[in-house]
């Protein structure tokens, strides 16, 4: 069995919309300046409650999501694979990470 190269493997992912790129980018870097400012604890305080919210939003809708991919893609791991922009393994482990995460 051949084994694709993980950046081969990427190319193949569904592109994010450019206004959710462009968000993400903005979060990332706001949550980069917090670790900069004056008063450090609040500042990581801050960037942990966010990281909380975001799983909370992932919570929300990640099992779902992944439930749906999975019965959609059924037949072919392969497919949920290059969707995802990384291998069949990594892939249905994400898939499971998801699935039970708000179990």
């Amino acid at each position: 069995m051949i084994v694709p190269h993980l950046h081969d493997v990427a190319g193949c992912a569904v592109t994010l919309p450019e206004d959710l790129v462009t968000l993400l980018g903005q979060v990332r870097e706001r949550l980069d300046r917090l670790w900069l400012q004056d008063d450090a604890a609040r500042g990581y305080a801050v960037v942990l409650r966010s990281y909380g919210e975001l799983q909370a939003i992932v919570a929300e809708s990640g099992p779902e999501a992944a439930r749906a991919l999975a019965r959609e893609q059924e037949e072919s791991m392969l497919a949920v694979a290059e969707a995802l922009g990384t291998t069949e393994e990594a892939a249905r482990a994400r898939l499971l990470h998801y699935e039970y995460l708000g179990r």
